[in-house]
């Protein structure tokens, strides 16, 4: 009985600890999301909660990070109501899950903790950045915005942005705010 008690205040406690985590970065990313606009690292967050989170914690996280994406860019920075540009937002809500879920296939694909370090942050970028593109050559607009200096300058905000997650991540382990990060090839529900 004294197993299952214990067990039971793990489970609380780590609950307690994903939803801060959680919480945290979703916070964050309204201070990414006003200061970048259109910019926000939504692939370095989807890569992110790929090493970090059980799946269903991951979903969470970026659902969230692009909700708020979304009202910061509505409600704070007029973004207008126009079908292109829900059409948009809705387009960079699934390009944040497709980088997701290309993030967390990766690590299962890694035994090193650097490579998985690696692998979300590359899966989840490249997946991203295709899923917008498609998007745009499906409605006619795969213009400037996918030119090599503009990829490159969003990629370089992702990893800034994820390098400094990281960074946060482990400080937050350290406080016991958020667990460790997964170990590489752990299938977690």
């Amino acid at each position: 009985m004294t197993n299952k008690i214990a067990a039971s205040s793990a489970r609380t406690s780590d609950d307690a600890g994903s939803g801060l985590w959680i919480a945290l970065i979703a916070g964050l990313s309204v201070i990414g999301s006003y200061g970048l606009a259109c910019v926000a690292p939504l692939a370095a967050v989807a890569a992110l909660a790929a090493l970090t989170l059980r799946r269903t914690e991951g979903l969470v996280l970026v659902v969230a990070t692009w909700l708020v994406n979304q009202a910061v860019g509505f409600l704070l920075l007029s973004y207008p109501h126009t079908p292109d540009t829900y059409g948009w937002g809705v387009a960079i809500g699934v390009a944040t899950l497709a980088g997701y879920l290309a993030a967390a296939y990766a690590t299962s694909l890694t035994r090193s903790p650097l490579a998985a370090i690696v692998a979300a942050f590359a899966a989840s970028f490249a997946t991203y950045q295709a899923w917008l593109y498609l998007f745009g050559v499906a409605t006619g607009y795969a213009g400037d915005s996918f030119s090599l200096p503009v990829v490159g300058e969003v990629l370089g905000i992702n990893a800034v942005a994820y390098v400094a997650f990281l960074v946060l991540h482990r400080a937050a382990v350290a406080l016991s705010i958020a667990r460790p990060m997964r170990e590489p090839s752990a299938v977690t529900a």
